[in-house]
């Protein structure tokens, strides 16, 4: 064989081997960070964030048993493919083993966008910035939403992808690439449905292509002043009526664009200071002033794509993000929902690359947006991100947790602090991106993008360290084993029955822990999300309650007590697991009391007492005789006050009110007492001999109000700590 004949053939293996040793450094840090993820995810001991983690781990399960989505059995439509993507892990079994492979395998699932954010950069940068790029895109604090059981795992790499593909197709325009770029759009809202905003940024994409075209461009020159005046007009009017038809569409999107604008640009400046703040602070100003490059720069391969497509993207995700926010303002508390907002981040870590390697921005844009992202922080709530850490909506907050947690820093110097890392951002990228950058500079490029790294992966470490933290005081409370409802009832089927379950943290987990759980049903109206819930009707005075859960076992808990044969107890979460062998039938109940043994009122409306009750439905066992009411205050002693505190006890027969729930039909005695502040009164009367019912009413005091330094953090208004109990005849 010649030498020619052997160089040709060599040729294509050395071109394979200098690939491969490129993508070394990149699968390299894929594995590393991944496998802290990874580490991460084994460290979180139990889902926190309800309802998010328990309507998808319910739709996966009713997957993987059934192949179709439903919440505690009602058939729920297509919402997301993520459940579909996690229904497999659910066939595993117990529910730890399933619960631990999800969360490595989602950690591993949100490192890939290292791959199309790498991708992304090697359209515009060298290697070595794409490798920032990429690594930056899934060292950012992000990926701490790696371990938890949403879609935002499965909708980061796959928002990176379509992004790379949507840049890919305004550069290079064929039927093949346009097509890949819709089917990514597609794929990425069928994981998450915020993801829409990725056909804002095509969308932007697209009108660039129709603009620059060169019929458009023949069409353009013959133009008149009056021309340009009616596109402008146009194009003013189609905006509108898109508004508008997305406000018949969307009573959220009618709702907030209508009557709440001004929260939109509340909130929406919320979570672009948050997401900022959480990125590094350098890289967000670099977005921003990407998008004004000179024209000779926009000239260049995939870079005029970049910025039109990054324009849209920024655009259309910070829509979002200001609608959503000011929607659960009026509907659910104000939030900071920087969570919004990070599938901007491999768009952010590019223009970062390019401005560092190309020094190309221009100074006025550097400083404008210096100045936009400053005003974005200086409006945000900082003391959110601190005092409620972990603060799931916006994890990039973390690092200012850290600040004050381990540094001992005060809000007014972590202010001032955010203040000069601004300014040192700007001046960096003044001194090191724009045309102002001296050769002797070149080396201050590579240590500002180690120092974006560093702060990236501390955010995402401290985020992470939250979450676990939260995680791990839920788990400690858990009665154990998790799964000791499912031991019990092995392949039998339990409708959990309480009181006051919207305010029982453990109620979520309980059943999360526990798949033999499969209605949750409350005698008080308090069953929570998600799913339906109910409160069935008292159908005689006997108990028997409609209609029936038809489970093998009713989860009895918080003072619910069923008729039957009683399988196991478990006192830490004061519930019993009762199997039933007919319809369901209580024996007694409770109502009105919370967690701590409290009664509540309203805090705003003082004449409003607190209440509870108790029924007995069943008198065996010892129901019959006198009822003990303890009313306790002993935990609360304020000097010098005499605290609102007339308590009125009633007791009578039971019967079947106008709203088929237990009231007094014929009360058959009454006392009337008084409770003090560090005491306890006890009222004792004598029961009826058919079904009673017992009630209590009491003045209410709001603690904070009365002793504002001990007690500053209970607003609640309280009435007394009440319990029941029997003395049989």
């Amino acid at each position: 064989m010649s030498a020619t004949t052997v160089a040709a053939f060599s040729r294509p293996a050395v071109r394979v081997r200098d690939r491969i040793e490129a993508l070394l450094p990149l699968v390299g840090a894929y594995l590393l960070l991944a496998t802290l993820y990874a580490w991460q995810a084994w460290r979180r001991e139990t889902p926190t964030i309800f309802t998010d983690e328990l309507e998808l781990t319910q739709l996966a399960r009713s997957i993987a048993e059934t192949g179709e989505p439903a919440r505690r059995g009602d058939p729920y439509g297509f919402s997301s493919l993520v459940p579909w993507l996690t229904a497999p892990f659910w066939w595993l079994e117990p529910v730890s083993s399933a619960y631990e492979a999800l969360k490595t395998v989602q950690a591993f699932v949100m490192a890939t966008a290292i791959f199309p954010a790498y991708k992304l950069a090697r359209m515009v940068v060298s290697e070595g910035w794409a490798l920032f790029a990429a690594v930056a895109t899934i060292a950012a604090p992000a990926l701490s939403y790696a371990p938890i059981l949403v879609e935002e795992p499965w909708a980061y790499p796959a928002a990176t992808l379509a992004l790379w593909l949507v840049v890919r197709a305004i550069d290079g325009p064929t039927r093949l690439s346009l097509a890949l770029a819709v089917a990514a759009c597609v794929l990425a809202v069928s994981i998450r449905s915020q993801l829409a905003a990725l056909f804002g940024a095509l969308a932007f994409g697209l009108l660039s292509l129709g603009w620059r075209s060169s019929a458009m461009r023949r069409w353009r020159t013959s133009w008149s002043r009056w021309d340009w005046v009616g596109a402008v007009a146009l194009g003013l009017g189609a905006l509108i009526t898109l508004v508008a038809f997305l406000g018949h569409r969307s009573d959220e999107w009618e709702r907030v664009t209508t009557h709440w604008k001004e929260r939109m640009l509340e909130y929406g400046s919320w979570a672009g200071g948050a997401y900022a703040i959480g990125i590094g602070v350098l890289p967000a100003i670099a977005l921003l002033a990407f998008l004004a490059v000179p024209a000779p720069e926009r000239a260049r391969p995939g870079v005029r794509a970049l910025v039109v497509v990054a324009g849209g993207a920024v655009a259309s995700f910070a829509w979002y993000a200001a609608i959503k926010g000011a929607y659960l303002s009026t509907e659910f508390s104000s939030q900071i929902v920087e969570r919004n907002l990070i599938y901007l981040s491999p768009l952010a870590f590019v223009a970062t690359a390019y401005l560092l390697e190309r020094a190309v921005a221009p100074a006025w844009a550097v400083v404008v947006s210096g100045l936009a992202i400053l005003g974005m922080i200086l409006w945000l709530p900082l003391d959110r991100g601190i005092d409620s850490f972990p603060y799931y909506e916006a994890h990039g907050l973390a690092i200012l947790a850290l600040a004050n947690r381990e540094w001992s820093w005060p809000l007014d110097r972590i202010e001032l602090a955010l203040v000069v890392v601004v300014v040192l951002a700007v001046a960096a990228l003044l001194a090191l991106g724009t045309p102002l950058r001296r050769p002797s500079f070149a080396a201050g490029a590579a240590v500002t993008a180690a120092a974006v790294l560093a702060w990236n992966v501390t955010a995402e470490i401290y985020a992470a360290i939250g979450e676990h933290d939260f995680s791990a005081r839920v788990e400690a409370n858990l009665p154990k084993p998790n799964d000791w409802v499912d031991r019990a009832a092995r392949d039998g089927t339990v409708a959990l029955l309480g009181e006051r379950l919207s305010d029982n943290p453990l109620a979520g987990t309980t059943e999360f822990w526990n798949r033999s759980i499969v209605k949750v049903w409350s005698v008080d109206g308090s069953g929570p999300g998600p799913g339906d819930t109910l409160t069935p009707d008292l159908e005689d005075v006997d108990g028997r309650l409609f209609p029936d859960p038809e489970t093998d076992f009713v989860l009895a808990t918080d003072g619910v007590q069923v008729v039957g044969e009683e399988v196991a107890e478990n006192a830490a979460a004061n519930a019993r697991l009762v199997r039933l062998t007919g319809p369901i039938r209580l024996r007694s109940n409770r109502a009105g009391i919370t967690d701590d043994g409290w009664t509540l009122g309203d805090p705003g409306d003082e004449t409003i007492p607190a209440r509870a009750a108790y029924n007995r439905f069943d008198l065996s066992d010892g129901g019959v005789g006198t009822a003990i009411v303890t009313l306790s205050r002993e935990t609360f002693c304020p000097s010098g006050v005499r605290l609102p505190g007339v308590a009125e006890v009633r007791i009578g027969e039971l019967g079947r009110g106008d709203d088929k729930q237990p009231s007094i039909v014929r009360q058959t005695a009454f006392e009337q007492v008084y409770v003090p502040g560090c005491a306890v009164r006890t009222v004792a009367l004598p029961t009826p001999t058919v079904p009673w019912r017992i009630e209590v009413s009491t003045d209410t005091f709001v603690p904070s109000e009365i002793d504002p330094k001990g007690s500053a953090g209970e607003r609640r208004a309280l009435g007394a700590r009440v319990s029941f109990d029997v003395m049989p005849r």
